[in-house]
């Protein structure tokens, strides 16, 4: 990073406190911008619930394995899952990784509840019916090649200050920290025993 903004918030404490402090904001928001490549290159960006962040830092998402996002992930595994917190104030994320599909019954079992048969509805043909044993359930898991979590540590207010201040004294503005996470860093983590359960 070369920019004066990025060299500034860059400052990061350790890496457990960073991945406390990035599941505490993934906690605070119900729902992610999941995306992926198209076969034609296109990035398509699509709101879905994470059904569980693994100790390890795996994703988790159920999805209907007929949808356009199994052709597009069987075209390129790469994905980013993203949020804005803007409106909370409390930051961003973007998760970079890449996805692999597993129809693994307990997995499903253990992530499925009652609502997500909503998004799958009933064929009636006794098979798919949106339920854990009907084949269209499927779980992405999205293991994790680099996190960037930028955490706010400034009121709205007080980020609003800091802007002034900082375009007035000619110093860069520093709202918050942007903080790196790589893949590699919760392997080694999780391999020495450093992870616990969420």
């Amino acid at each position: 990073m070369s920019d004066s903004y990025s060299k500034t918030a860059s400052e990061e404490p350790g890496l457990t406190q960073k991945l406390t402090d990035a599941r505490t904001f993934l906690g605070n928001h119900k729902t992610v911008l999941l995306t992926t490549r198209a076969p034609n290159g296109a990035l398509h960006a699509r709101t879905m619930a994470v059904a569980e962040i693994t100790p390890d830092w795996k994703f988790r998402f159920i999805y209907d394995n007929e949808s356009y996002k199994e052709k597009e992930v069987d075209n390129d595994n790469h994905c980013n899952i993203a949020v804005d917190g803007t409106e909370k104030n409390d930051g961003w994320i973007s998760i970079s990784g890449k996805a692999s599909r597993t129809n693994d019954e307990k997995i499903v079992e253990k992530l499925f509840n009652p609502t997500t048969k909503a998004w799958f509805g009933d064929k009636g043909d006794g098979v798919h019916n949106g339920t854990p044993s009907d084949p269209r359930v499927a779980v992405m898991e999205i293991q994790v090649d680099e996190i960037r979590h930028f955490h706010q540590v400034k009121t709205l207010v007080g980020m609003a200050v800091d802007v002034v201040s900082s375009a007035v004294g000619g110093s860069t503005a520093k709202p918050g920290e942007i903080r790196t996470i790589t893949g590699e860093e919760i392997k080694a983590a999780w391999s020495k025993g450093e992870l616990k359960e969420a």
